[in-house]
């Protein structure tokens, strides 16, 4: 399973959902439910774009478990 860690990144940035969607362009929708597990899917470009504006790695954003 993949989680991934928008939400940590979140409190560590002090930023809201709001603020990522006003400077990505990605809806606060589409954030809130990835967030609260809603949104499996994330399209890679969606990926991209959160590391760019966390500058982070992907290891950051996702994480693997193996259950």
């Amino acid at each position: 399973m993949i989680k991934i860690k928008l939400r940590e990144l979140m409190w560590d940035a002090d930023v809201t959902a709001v603020k990522i969607s006003e400077v990505t362009g990605i809806s606060k929708t589409t954030i809130s439910n990835i967030i609260r597990g809603k949104q499996k899917n994330v399209e890679l470009d969606t990926i991209d774009v959160f590391c760019k504006f966390f500058k982070c790695k992907i290891s950051d954003l996702l994480e693997f478990h193996d259950d």
